[in-house]
């Protein structure tokens, strides 16, 4: 099953994501400030597409490529587990060199709580990526619980902190969110305006 949902805005868009993305996420998800800060991912780009496969087979999944509006891929989104009116959010990496963490963020929240009709969404990440936590709670989520090692991650042991987001909150959270996500856009555009006009062809590198 493919699913077409698509939105933008904010000098990027969140497109569903396709097989041939396959190498622009084994390289994203192995990025310096990525590695061990999220689960175990596919180690090549036939494993990643492997499992690609088996993702287009499964209801309740939508993950897209977060790229800019010239289709420079920039990270991933994921909302996944969607059980009724309740989904996890995650699969988030954006490269470091472009802050599209914010403006990507508040279009998966507009697709989470409007196109999907999600009222609950749930996020858990490792205690030790600090820099998300820290969105986490300027995006209104709610810290609810921690598991003590409730995840392994390159053969060790990570604590997960879940937290919570109601859609009854997002539209005051989203108001103050909109100067940030502004600010953002122009530098993103900026950022897209560089990689265009760079005399170096590959997209992926740092």
């Amino acid at each position: 099953m493919t699913h077409s949902l698509q939105i933008e805005g904010f000098g990027v868009r969140l497109r569903p994501v396709r097989p041939e993305d396959a190498a622009f996420i084994v390289w994203a998800r192995n990025l310096d400030h990525v590695k061990g800060r999220i689960g175990d991912s596919a180690p090549t780009v036939e494993a990643q597409t492997a499992w690609l496969k088996s993702y287009f087979e499964r209801e309740g999944d939508y993950y897209f490529i977060i790229e800019t509006p010239a289709k420079i891929p920039v990270g991933t989104y994921g909302v996944y587990n969607v059980k009724g009116t309740i989904a996890e959010s995650g699969r988030w990496v954006i490269r470091p060199d472009v802050l599209a963490a914010i403006p990507s963020a508040i279009l998966a929240f507009d697709l989470a709580f409007g196109a999907l009709k999600i009222s609950e969404l749930r996020v858990s990440t490792v205690s030790t990526n600090r820099a998300v936590l820290s969105l986490n709670r300027k995006f209104g989520f709610r810290e609810t619980h921690t598991d003590k090692g409730a995840q392994t991650i390159g053969g060790e042991p990570v604590d997960l902190v879940h937290f919570l987001l109601e859609a009854k909150d997002w539209p005051v959270i989203r108001e103050k969110l909109m100067p940030f996500a502004q600010v953002a856009a122009m530098q993103v555009a900026e950022w897209e305006e560089l990689q265009r006009t760079a005399p170096a062809p590959a997209q992926f590198t740092r």
